[in-house]
């Protein structure tokens, strides 16, 4: 199989262990996709410097990865998230049960490092084993 620059959407659906829940989650982030992870991980400083935000990151990624998922409310209805825009999911995730999140969390971040090991992988199976110098030359003064 050939090596595609381009992310084709598709989705893996992964168990929780608790609940009988799953999520729906991207199998991989298109470019996008991990720059709008990034962006919701980060925050502006009063010296306007951006700095990870250690409190937004493991939303941001869940926000980034989580299409789709079975968790129920108190009634036993499910919680419609297919479709809202990331700032909706967040409210949504806001008002799970801390213990519930840290599932859904644990299950995206497994699932990423997957992801990011596969890519590795990848990476080096389609490398053309040419390397760059470690620095470029410079280009020569104009006389």
């Amino acid at each position: 199989m050939s090596l595609s620059a381009v992310v084709v959407p598709s989705t893996v659906v992964l168990p929780l262990p608790i609940g009988g829940w799953t999520i729906t989650v991207r199998e991989e982030l298109n470019h996008g996709q991990h720059t709008a992870m990034l962006a919701r991980m980060y925050h502006e400083t009063d010296e306007g410097t951006l700095r990870v935000d250690a409190l937004r990151t493991g939303d941001a990624l869940i926000l980034a990865y989580l299409v789709d998922w079975t968790l129920t409310d108190q009634r036993g209805q499910r919680i419609e998230i297919r479709g809202l825009k990331p700032d909706q999911v967040q409210d949504v995730l806001t008002n799970l049960r801390q213990w519930v999140a840290g599932e859904v969390k644990r299950a995206v971040e497994a699932h990423a490092k997957a992801v990011t090991a596969a890519a590795e992988e990848q990476k080096k199976t389609h490398s053309s084993g040419a390397s760059l110098p470690e620095t470029l030359p410079s280009a020569a003064p104009a006389a």
